[in-house]
């Protein structure tokens, strides 16, 4: 296999939230402890539930955020250590598609403005922006008229689509797509979609792609992470995570997944998990799943498992 593109090694991210009664720092503890792989031109999928860390996760990848604990490896660098006028460099490698294509552009600049800007921090000269930008908007299907227009002027698909040009203004080799399609409408999902896929066979990009919608992830997908509470429990390669899904979390999750053949979804059980979420400020002991498991053991509640190997390129965080 190929050498890794980016390595996070127990990366954590916790955030300060006040003091508790005996005056210490709380800390909400966004992610706990991650590890995993990025492969040049490969697209990893990662899924969980609101508020289990993932879009902390490429945030902090891309150095938006600067990590607690833990190492972000890119091309055998370190990067998470670094301050902020160290890892400018490494911007140019690493961008991100926000989720919101109403509130990620500036409303003031225009199209344009908004796409050169990334070159004009990296001190591109003028002529070079100017040829960059009619090659971008072209690649992510806008016309050239529409350089002179301001955000509002467009419908959410064409400002993703702006989101995307900025995105790839510097070439980068590793682009984080945070939710890129979930403010759009359904029509124009599968067209994001597809310019994605595109894109990334064009330039060679790897991706990070976070998602709720399953069904997505499992069509764009190399390999899946599945994320609950800051933790990653189990990940494989997407199709081998489709068929044979070990962690509980992980069947519950992909038991949601709607099912377009009536027949198949009356013979489909939905798993409903029953228990409290815990707290991520004060979490307990052992496995972050076992309040809510139905297979908990005393172990579960004493140890927290650790991500281990049970197959070809597979891994669970799982006692059983």
């Amino acid at each position: 296999m190929a050498q890794p593109l980016i390595e996070v090694k127990s990366l954590k991210m916790y955030f300060p939230v006040g003091n508790n009664l005996f005056g210490r720092r709380k800390q909400l503890k966004a992610v706990d402890g991650v590890s995993f792989d990025l492969y040049p031109g490969e697209t990893f999928g990662l899924v969980g539930e609101s508020g289990c860390g993932k879009t902390t996760i490429g945030r902090t990848i891309v150095r938006l955020y600067k990590p607690t604990e833990g190492q972000i490896v890119y091309r055998g660098t370190d990067i998470a250590p670094l301050d902020e006028k160290a890892v400018q460099p490494w911007r140019q490698k690493m961008q991100m598609i926000f989720q919101d294509p109403y509130a990620s552009l500036n409303p003031r600049m225009t199209v344009s403005s908004i796409i050169a800007e990334p070159m004009k921090l990296q001190q591109v000269p003028q002529a070079d922006i100017d040829a960059r930008v009619a090659e971008l908007i072209a690649q992510v299907g806008l016309k050239k008229d529409h350089l002179n227009r301001y955000p509002h002027e467009f419908s959410g698909g064409q400002r993703q689509r702006i989101g995307i040009a900025r995105a790839l203004a510097m070439r980068p080799e590793f682009v984080v797509c945070d939710e890129p399609i979930s403010a759009l409408d359904v029509s124009i999902q599968a067209q994001v979609i597809n310019m994605l896929e595109e894109l990334q066979q064009q330039m060679g990009m790897t991706y990070l792609f976070i998602s709720h919608d399953l069904s997505m992830v499992r069509h764009i997908s190399h390999r899946v992470g599945v994320m609950y509470l800051g933790n990653m429990v189990e990940l494989a390669d997407v199709e081998e995570l489709y068929s044979n899904m070990q962690h509980p979390y992980t069947r519950a999750l992909m038991s949601a997944v709607p099912i377009a053949d009536p027949d198949l979804a009356a013979q489909t059980k939905r798993i409903v998990l029953q228990g409290d979420v815990p707290q991520p400020i004060d979490p307990p002991p052992g496995c972050p799943f076992a309040s809510r498991c139905r297979y908990c053991k005393a172990v579960c509640r004493e140890v927290k498992p650790e991500l281990r190997q049970i197959g070809k390129d597979h891994f669970v965080a799982c006692h059983l």
